[in-house]
């Protein structure tokens, strides 16, 4: 018998149901008990455990059970076991558990395990769950070339409102005009009813703008790329194995192989494993040279390792393999010298647990903004600078919500 426990999930629902295979003993358990704590701080509070293929289950495993089914009851939800194989159903009866934790399992259960669509990637799991075939339109504005001598004027200035469905990042501010706002042009991203930016003013202190009664989120553009329409696939991602992350190159290129599109933008909601980017000091007009040595320092600030582990991002990026112009000018390689290319914006928070259920991505920033404060907003950067390089941004596990555009 190999010594391995295998776990995957059905695409979540009413309840999330859990399927094991192999063995639950000491060795095992604790990375049962990590799988499943991580599925309820995502907000999986009904949680069904299929037992059909676990051939061996030592009173370790059985502690891991039993907690987590006090931990559940006590937050008002249920961790039920169904479909026992014989050695599981024989050692439960002998300690006097069974009863308890197959209470309100299905009565004709069988041991057959359901299949659903997904991919094994790079040791993650992608699920895939389509939502519509319809594709997303594109808009670009301004030229994001001047960000490089700080060219941008008050013509280059637009003001956009965002409604639902509609999607965008760039260098931006919240006020009345060019001349309110050059002084803190900074990074920004919108996700339907709700915008987040970072002043480049020097007050490091996001602001961001709701949707309220007659109130619609508006932001001053300098340039931006914007998606309007529905997504046409919700994705999870999740590890395979115990403790790893995975880059934004590679999850990026996980949700074009899971889909199939080699354009898109994509949503993502996840835990973060270190964030790799930048974010300007100085806002680029008057003809500042931001990037030059050695103002850079001012005006540019740079993750100076991974940042902020652990905690939560919502990131919104655009995704192309090999795209012309005008968006190529937009976008950058996910790494050197690759033809796929990229621009991700992100905004941390501090890590809570969110409704699992809440198909819109626009509800559940706007429940982010209004619970706790944004604490950054970083435009996300493959560092690949020899020896001192601090690589690609890392996640965890988390859901995406992906839109082809053409």
């Amino acid at each position: 018998m190999e010594n391995k426990l295998d776990i995957r999930k059905d695409p979540p629902g009413k309840e999330q149901r859990v399927y094991l295979e192999g063995r639950l003993d000491a060795n095992w358990a604790g990375h049962l008990e990590d799988y499943l704590n991580s599925l309820i701080r995502e907000g999986s509070y009904h949680l069904v455990l299929n037992m059909a293929g676990v051939q061996y289950i030592s009173s370790a495993g059985i502690r891991i059970l039993v907690n987590q089914y006090k931990k559940i009851k006590k937050i008002g939800g249920s961790f039920i076991l169904e479909a026992l194989s014989t050695s599981v159903s024989e050692v439960l009866e002998m300690v006097g558990m069974k009863g308890l934790l197959t209470e309100g399992a299905p009565k004709n259960t069988t041991a057959e395990k359901v299949e659903s669509q997904f991919l094994e990637i790079k040791s993650y799991r992608y699920d895939n769950e389509v939502v519509s075939n319809e594709q997303m339109t594109l808009r670009l504005t301004g030229n994001p070339g001047l960000a490089l001598t700080s060219g941008f004027t008050a013509t280059d200035n637009q003001k956009i409102k965002f409604a639902a469905n509609q999607y965008g990042l760039g260098i931006g501010a919240i006020g009345d005009g060019f001349e309110d706002c050059k002084s803190r042009y900074g990074e920004f991203l919108a996700i339907g009813e709700a915008l987040v930016y970072k002043p480049s003013d020097g007050s490091k202190i996001p602001d961001y703008m709701v949707k309220t009664g007659k109130l619609e989120p508006e932001i001053n553009t300098l340039c931006s790329i914007q998606a309007e329409g529905v997504f046409s696939n919700r994705i999870t991602f999740e590890p395979l194995e115990l403790n790893p992350s995975i880059s934004l190159a590679d999850l990026a290129s996980g949700f074009a192989q899971t889909t199939g599109h080699k354009q898109f933008v994509f949503l993502v909601i996840a835990e973060i494993g270190g964030l790799v980017g930048m974010s300007l000091s100085t806002p680029p007009v008057d003809r500042k040279l931001l990037f030059e040595f050695p103002g850079i320092r001012e005006n540019i600030s740079f993750t100076t390792e991974p940042a902020y582990s652990r905690m939560l991002t919502v990131s919104l990026g655009f995704y192309a393999l090999a795209p012309e112009e005008p968006l190529k000018s937009f976008l950058r390689p996910v790494k050197p010298g690759s033809s796929a290319l990229i621009h991700t914006h992100t905004a941390v928070f501090p890590f809570q647990v969110l409704p699992k259920n809440e198909t819109s991505a626009g509800k559940l920033l706007i429940r982010l903004l209004e619970s706790s404060i944004a604490q950054d907003v970083l435009h996300l950067i493959h560092d690949s600078r020899e020896i001192a390089g601090l690589g690609d941004s890392t996640f965890k596990q988390g859901v995406a919500w992906v839109g082809k555009f053409s």
